[in-house]
Formats: structure tokens, C-alpha cells, sequence
């Protein structure tokens, strides 16, 4: 194999192992200025050197063979609630950015369906509560919830990827691949009554920001999450439900709508059910009882199929082992595994006192 490397991936590496230049350098054997500038494609490292890469970062050696990525390096528009480290998220990228081109070597040969949703940007004639509602219209989905949220995007040819963020600041994001395919990453750190909600907040990005530059003015985070509450809950049909809510009434509607009892209280809040005092003793009753980290009742789990589906056809029909997937996406089998075999079961992080809700 030719001693030419790829700079990019020597950065992609070290990120994706988060470690800094200097603890890479001292593992590699080589001075920080070196691999500096081999990074940034000003030096080649020597030969002895590049021989110690996998081993320092555990990667096979082709992985830093690869054509550079011209995806990018950025994602649409990360879901957080609070920032988080510069270390994490450049670990977190270089994740994503290894698991797209992971994808696209899967994929090479398959056939997704078109994302022939319409692309509409909000205006003050059209928000994107309105958007969510033509939205649906387009989709024939005139009245009640959405039954799987995630079978239906992926039949719409957008890959739901679940993985460990490595925190639980962040629930999603959304992203494209070098050859254009779609993807929505959600954080497995989720409960699963979040994900959901997640999944169509990220879905009404794709839609509403993906092909346009937002306004200077525009909050593109609580336009999506407007979209994503309009799409889980619609206003005619949940308004009227949100009269005179209780614990036990928000567990109900909870299994109904397939939403957080969160976020069916900020619904009741936007939609003028309940002010600003009940919202916020409502807050405090969560914080409570533990419910802002674990609601009770377990919402069913959904699972992503493309990949897995894609997984099963290469090793079922055409005889692929795990560790011949692993040399086409150009990982160690260990990494393959737990990205795209292990990473979509369901969660079980259940407490059995959350099961019901006593009436007082």
C-alpha cells in the first residue's frame, strides 16, 4: 500500500479518539511539529510511523488510504440544551463523519427511496405549524398519531441512525453523506418518550432549513420545535384534550400521542391551556419525582431498519461476514459492531414503580 496518507484522516483519527495532538504525537513516537504538519498535508510521516497508526488509533491502515470526504464537516443544526465541550463535540463530528462514509460504502449498491417531501421555507404567512400541516396533508395523514414515526421517514428514504453521543446534552442531529443520502442521528442516551419528538424536530430542519438560509431573525430551533409539535400534536385534535390535566391524564394522553408528558405540557402552555403558573408548578412536580431524567410509562420502542435491513441482505444473500463489512466501511470489526449492529436495542432502563400512576 502506497505510504501516501490522507491528512484529513490523520486529524479525523485523533479526533474520533479524542486525543489531543500532543498525547497522539508522544503515542506515535513522533514530535508534535511533525505530526502537525502531516496533518495539515505540509509533511509526510515517515514509514515506521505510519505503521504504528492502527495500533494508536485502532483503525486498520486503509482507513487513512480513503478519498477525502467533501460532506460537511458541520451538521445542519445540533439539538442541544446546553453547549458542550470543544473536545466532545470535535469526537462526536469525527463519529458522524466516520459512520456517513461507513454508510455510503454500504449503500453503494442499494437503492433508497427519493426524499420527495416538499422543501418549504417559514414566512409570516406560513409558519411552521402550518408547514407541518400541509406536511401531513401531503402524506394522507388527515387525524390521530403518527403510529411509527421512524418507519416513516425511512420509507421516505432518511436513514435514522441511533448511537451514543457520549452526552446527554444533545438528542439529535441531522446530516448528509458524501453521496447525498439523508441522515438523522439520535443520541441512545435518550429516553425513549424523546425520541420521537426528536426525530420530527430534526424532520422539520430537513424541511424548513436544509435548502434555504434562515432570516437573520429566525430561531431555527424553536421553528423546529414548533413543527415537531404541530406534526406529533395537532392543535385541533389535542387542544381539547388538555382541559383540567392531571398526572394521570397526561400518562394517558402520553400513550396516545407518543410524546413526552414534557412536552405535552408545553404544549397545553403554547396552546394557552394552562399559564405560565401551572406550567411552572408542573415543572417543579417533574423535578420531583425524578421525571425530568425517567418519565413514568415506557413508550414502545422504535426501531431503524435501513441499516440493519442492509446489514442482514449483505451477510444473509450474499455471504458477507461481520469482518468483511468491517473492511468495506474500512473499521475494525469491533467498531462496525457496536455503530451499526448493537446500537438500535431497544433501551431498558425501566424502574417498575413507574408503571401506573396511583389516583389520589
Amino acid at each position: 500500500m502506497s505510504e501516501i496518507l490522507n491528512p484529513q484522516f490523520l486529524e479525523l483519527a485523533r479526533h474520533l479518539r479524542q486525543f489531543t495532538q500532543k498525547e497522539a504525537a508522544e503515542l506515535l513516537g513522533v514530535s508534535q511539529g511533525k505530526l502537525s504538519k502531516a496533518e495539515k498535508g505540509l509533511q509526510p510521516l515517515p514509514s515506521e510511523i505510519i505503521l504504528r497508526l492502527p495500533d494508536v488509533y485502532n483503525l486498520p491502515l486503509s482507513f487513512f488510504h480513503q478519498q477525502t470526504d467533501k460532506s460537511q464537516i458541520g451538521h445542519l443544526y445540533y439539538r442541544k440544551q446546553v453547549s458542550v465541550p470543544a473536545k466532545l463535540q470535535d469526537a462526536l463530528d469525527a463519529q458522524i463523519r466516520v459512520q456517513k462514509m461507513a454508510i455510503d460504502q454500504m449503500f453503494e449498491a442499494i437503492e433508497l427511496p427519493d426524499f420527495d417531501w416538499p422543501r418549504i421555507q417559514p414566512t409570516e404567512t406560513n409558519s411552521p405549524a402550518d408547514i407541518a400541516r400541509q406536511i401531513k396533508y401531503v402524506l394522507g395523514i388527515h387525524r390521530g398519531a403518527i403510529p411509527n414515526l421512524t418507519v416513516l421517514l425511512e420509507d421516505h428514504g432518511i436513514i435514522v441512525q441511533k448511537m451514543d453521543f457520549g452526552t446527554e446534552k444533545m438528542d439529535g442531529l441531522t446530516s448528509v453523506t458524501d453521496n447525498g443520502r439523508k441522515v438523522i442521528f439520535l443520541n441512545t442516551r435518550m429516553p425513549n418518550d424523546r425520541m420521537r419528538f426528536s426525530l420530527a424536530h430534526e424532520l422539520g430542519h430537513l424541511i424548513m432549513h436544509y435548502y434555504f438560509i434562515p432570516s437573520e431573525a429566525a430561531d431555527v430551533e424553536d421553528e423546529a420545535n414548533e413543527f415537531a409539535s404541530e406534526f406529533l400534536m395537532p392543535e385541533k385534535e389535542i387542544k381539547p384534550l388538555l382541559k383540567r390535566l392531571t398526572l394521570p391524564i397526561l400518562g394517558t394522553l402520553k400513550q396516545q400521542w407518543g410524546v413526552s408528558m414534557r412536552a405535552l405540557i408545553r404544549r397545553a402552555r403554547d396552546l394557552q391551556m394552562i399559564d405560565d403558573k401551572v406550567y411552572r408548578n408542573y415543572q417543579i412536580i417533574f423535578s420531583k419525582k425524578g421525571y425530568n431524567k425517567r418519565e413514568p410509562i415506557n413508550l414502545p420502542y422504535e426501531r431503524s431498519n435501513m441499516v440493519h435491513d442492509v446489514v442482514e441482505l449483505y451477510k444473509t444473500e450474499l455471504g458477507y461476514s461481520e469482518e468483511d463489512l468491517s473492511t468495506i466501511a474500512k473499521l475494525l470489526p469491533e467498531d462496525f459492531k457496536r455503530w451499526f449492529i448493537l446500537n438500535n436495542s431497544p433501551i431498558f432502563a425501566f424502574n417498575p414503580s413507574f408503571q401506573t400512576f396511583r389516583r389520589d
